[in-house]
C-alpha cells in the first residue's frame, strides 16, 4: 500500500473514531505536525516490508512458519477491566501471526494455551504502588533474558527500551486536566495511596516516554493522542481504539423486563453507573444529581455495578435521602444484562482514555450522560449519542431530568450510540496493534 492509499486510510479512521470530517479539519495541523509521524510510521515502510509478519526458515532441514516473537508485558490479562482486555483480545486475536511471549503478573487461563511463553510476577497485588516498583523490576530483569523481535507494554511499567507502549491512561494528561494526583473528598488513606500510585506512574511515564527508550506510542483514541503529543511529542504515534462485542452487548427487552420485575422498579427511569475507582470515575457526583433529579418529581433510580465503598457511598446516598432508590451490584460477571435493563449510563469521570464501560453502554442502546473526556466525541458525537456536560452536580443534574422526562429522546439517543458503538470492533483494535508491529518489524526489533 503507498502513501497517498494509507493516508486516506488514516482520514477514514480519524472520521470513524473522530465522528466526521470537522474534526479532521478540526485536527489536521496537529497530525501533519507533533503526531504526523503516526500515519507516516505505518505507511511509508510498507513498501519494503513483505510478508514481515511470517518469515520463511529452515528448521532441521524442513521448509516452515516462523513468526515474530512479541514480548508482551501487562500487569494483568483478562477480560476484566480496559486495559487488560484489550490485551486479552490482542492474544485471541493474533494467535497465528505472532509468537507472545506474556510478562504479567496474572493471565487468564483460557488465554494460556495461545502464547508461546508466560512469565508470571510473583508480586502481591496490593497495595498498588508496592505492586507497581515490584513489577518495574522484575519484568525489567526477565526482559533481559527474552529474545524477542519487538517490546510491547503497557504503560510506562518497565525500565528497559522498548518498542510500543500502549496508551490507556496518560498520568500526565490527568495531572494537567485535574490540578492534582488524588481527589481532595476520598477518605486520607484512600488519597495518600492512590497520590502515591498515579506519582510513581508519572515518573515512570517521564523515564520511558523518551526517544531513547521507546520506538513508538499506540493511543486508545484521539483525546489521548492529543495528550501525548503534549506531553511527550518527540515519539512517533497511532491511534489502536479498543473495541466492543456487539453481539453481547445488544438491547434485549426480555432481559430488560426479566431483571426489571426482579427488581422491582416498575417504569421509573434507571440509570446505570458501572465501574471501579469510584472518586475518579464520580459516583459521589451521580448520587447528588439523582437527589435532585428526584426532588424535582422525577421517578430515577441508580444502579451500582462494580467494586467499591458502597458503605461510604451509601452512607452519602443516605445523607442525600435516596438510599432507597440506589442499589449496589457489587461487581458482575453478567454486566450485560444491566445494560439491557437500564434507560441511560451516567458517568462523571474525571478522566477516562477511551472507556470500555461507554462502549458497552453505547452499543447496548443506551443513551451516555458523560463529561467531555477522551472517547466521549467519538461516541456521542455532537450530543447525537448521550449529553456531554460539565462535570458537576447542576449539570450532571439536568441532563438526568431531561432524559428522565423524554422516553423518545432517550429511545433516539440510544440507537445513535449503538450506530457509532458498532464501528469499533475487536478484530479492528486487534488489527491496528498488528498493522504497528508489521511497520517496526520492518526496521528491526528494539535490542
Amino acid at each position: 500500500m503507498g502513501f497517498g492509499d494509507r493516508l486516506s486510510t488514516m482520514r477514514a479512521v480519524i472520521s470513524v473514531i473522530g465522528g466526521g470530517s470537522s474534526l479532521l479539519q478540526r485536527v489536521r495541523p496537529t497530525l501533519s505536525g507533533r503526531f504526523g509521524a503516526a500515519s507516516l510510521l505505518v505507511a511509508s515502510r510498507r513498501a519494503r516490508q513483505g510478508a514481515v509478519l511470517k518469515k520463511a526458515t529452515v528448521r532441521s532441514g524442513r521448509s516452515s512458519q516462523l513468526l515474530p516473537v512479541v514480548v508482551l508485558v501487562a500487569h494483568d490479562i483478562h477480560d476484566r477491566g480496559g486495559m487488560e482486555r484489550a490485551c486479552a483480545e490482542l492474544i485471541r486475536r493474533g494467535r497465528g501471526k505472532i509468537d507472545f511471549i506474556v510478562v504479567a503478573a496474572d493471565l487468564a487461563p483460557e488465554l494460556r494455551p495461545f502464547v508461546k511463553r508466560w512469565v508470571q510476577a510473583r508480586i502481591p497485588r496490593r497495595p498498588f504502588p508496592l505492586k507497581f516498583v515490584l513489577f518495574w523490576f522484575f519484568a525489567g530483569r526477565a526482559l533481559r533474558h527474552i529474545e524477542a523481535d519487538l517490546v510491547h507494554t503497557v504503560g510506562a511499567i518497565v525500565p528497559n527500551r522498548v518498542d510500543v507502549a500502549s496508551i490507556h491512561f496518560c498520568h500526565a494528561g490527568f495531572l494537567a486536566a485535574n490540578g492534582g494526583l488524588a481527589p481532595r473528598d476520598a477518605p486520607l488513606m484512600r488519597r495518600a495511596n492512590t497520590a502515591l500510585s498515579r506519582a510513581l506512574a508519572l515518573a515512570a511515564e517521564r523515564w520511558s516516554y523518551r526517544p531513547s527508550r521507546l520506538r513508538a506510542f499506540a493511543t486508545v483514541s484521539l483525546g489521548v493522542a492529543e495528550e501525548v503529543a503534549r506531553f511527550y511529542s518527540s515519539i512517533p504515534m497511532t491511534v489502536t481504539p479498543n473495541g466492543v462485542d456487539i453481539e453481547r452487548f445488544r438491547p434485549d427487552l426480555a432481559v430488560r423486563a426479566a431483571l426489571r420485575a426482579a427488581e422491582t422498579v416498575g417504569e421509573a427511569v434507571v440509570a446505570l453507573f458501572v465501574g471501579g475507582d469510584w472518586d475518579r470515575k464520580g459516583l459521589h457526583i451521580a448520587i447528588d444529581a439523582v437527589s435532585k433529579v428526584r426532588a424535582a418529581g422525577y421517578d430515577l433510580r441508580l444502579w451500582v455495578v462494580g467494586h467499591g465503598d458502597a458503605a461510604r457511598l451509601g452512607a452519602l446516598a443516605k445523607r442525600h435521602g435516596v438510599a432507597r432508590e440506589i442499589r449496589f451490584f457489587g461487581p458482575r460477571s453478567d454486566i450485560e444484562r444491566f445494560y439491557q435493563a437500564a434507560d441511560l449510563l451516567v458517568m462523571p469521570s474525571a478522566y477516562e482514555a477511551f472507556s470500555l464501560v461507554c462502549l458497552e453502554a453505547a452499543a447496548s442502546g443506551l443513551p451516555l450522560v458523560i463529561p467531555p473526556i477522551s472517547g466521549a466525541s467519538e461516541i456521542v458525537g455532537s450530543d447525537e449519542g448521550g449529553l456531554v456536560v460539565e462535570r458537576s452536580v447542576r449539570f450532571v443534574a439536568d441532563a438526568l431530568a431531561t432524559l428522565a422526562s423524554d422516553a423518545e429522546l432517550r429511545i433516539r439517543l440510544g440507537v445513535t450510540a449503538r450506530q457509532h458503538a458498532s464501528a469499533y470492533t475487536w478484530q479492528r483494535s486487534a488489527e491496528s496493534v498488528m498493522n504497528l508491529y508489521e511497520a517496526l518489524l520492518a526496521e528491526g526489533g528494539a535490542r
